[in-house]
């Protein structure tokens, strides 16, 4: 008897643990963007082992090629989803995606420093 069983078990086990943990982390933060950070939890890791978990169980090339090909796109497009929901959210809430003027916005190569730690205050003419 392999021990594959027990090891997928385990695998999908801990995919939807972590799904469950950012599902609550998502419940609890004040914050939509304090929210996107959870969800790239399931994205990125929970994917991560479901791929992991058919690799093992499917001897399928083709099988294993198009989970692998699902995840690094879900893996992808996660960045870009979120970037889109924080730009989405942030026009929302302050009817404009520029910067405003009280806002501490981290410059790299600014005037003082060379940096990315190098911060300074943008201001609007």
């Amino acid at each position: 008897m392999t021990q594959h069983p027990v090891i997928i078990g385990l695998l999908l086990g801990l995919a939807v643990a972590i799904a469950i943990v950012a599902a609550v982390g998502m419940a609890t933060m004040r914050d939509t963007f304090q929210r996107l950070h959870f969800s790239a939890l399931v994205v990125s890791l929970s994917t991560g082992l479901v791929a992991i978990a058919v690799w093992i169980d499917h001897s399928d090339a083709q099988a294993r090629i198009k989970v692998l090909l699902t995840a690094g796109l879900l893996f992808v497009m996660n960045s870009i989803l979120t970037h889109a929901t924080a730009r989405a959210a942030r026009i929302r809430r302050l009817g404009s995606w520029d910067p405003q003027p009280d806002e501490q916005i981290a410059v790299l190569g600014g005037e003082h420093g060379t940096g990315p730690r190098h911060h300074r205050r943008r201001r609007r003419k």
